[in-house]
């Protein structure tokens, strides 16, 4: 186990009011950095500043992105958060034990949340490696979005106090692949399976796009392994017709 610091990545959140109370809640529990996806309102706003009380410098230092793909390229996992129910081909956490067995294999760790009023689309899914749900006694499962960022900030802190001592962990099994990395070969392949006709019928093109970002990125390749997939892929492609 080793300590980490994850970046928060809020998905085109709404208020700027609960952009300050999730940068509040970082800071209560050792957490500064927030990255921000296309937020409904424009930046830098005074309104977050102020609802982010003594956690101002989060506030001034936040990552502004136009979309999910540039904010999450240069992370090795990627966790979403929901509590809806997703017919993707992705592992679901609910216990966060579980998760932290996965923290030692990545330097670069993110965590999504989606907007206010609708969470995270199975679009903005297709750049997290797993997905965890935060269990709640209620059959309404939403939780206010700092609310949200506060209890799996807590998670963080709890397993980073219960390491003495912060420790580098360097890869053992290989360094693993950058969102963009995996991304770039997701499109190069998705681009050669629709000039092959595979996305039929063109209804379920999605959702069949969906599950292939979904495979690609449970498998947390290490770069040797996506170099690999790319010399059999041009391999494959460069064959003469039979």
């Amino acid at each position: 186990m080793k300590r980490i610091n994850p970046t928060i990545i809020l998905v085109r959140p709404q208020l700027p009011e609960n952009i300050g109370m999730t940068a509040r809640a970082m800071d209560n529990f050792g957490l500064s950095k927030l990255f921000l996806v296309n937020p409904r309102e424009g930046w830098p706003n005074k309104k977050a500043e102020n609802s982010a009380k003594h956690a101002k410098n989060i506030i001034k230092n936040v990552k502004i992105f136009a979309n999910l793909e540039d904010a999450t390229s240069k992370f090795n996992l990627v966790i979403a958060t929901t509590n809806r129910q997703r017919f993707l081909t992705k592992k679901t956490f609910n216990n966060f034990n579980d998760l932290n067995k996965k923290f030692n294999d990545f330097k670069k760790i993110a965590f999504l949340f989606g907007p206010e009023n609708s969470g995270l689309s199975n679009q903005d899914l297709r750049f997290a490696n797993d997905i965890y749900t935060i269990k709640t006694a209620k059959l309404n499962k939403s939780l206010n979005l700092s609310h949200a960022v506060s209890l799996i900030s807590f998670k963080i802190f709890s397993q980073n106090q219960s390491v003495s001592k912060f420790k580098k962990i360097y890869e053992t099994k290989g360094e693993k692949v950058t969102k963009i990395e995996l991304s770039n070969f997701i499109k190069f392949l998705i681009n050669d399976l629709e000039n092959k006709g595979f996305f039929n019928p063109p209804e379920k093109k999605d959702s069949m796009i969906d599950n292939i970002y979904s495979i690609y990125n449970k498998m947390t390749l290490t770069k040797k392994e996506l170099n690999m997939l790319w010399g059999m892929h041009k391999k494959l492609k460069n064959q003469p017709k039979i």
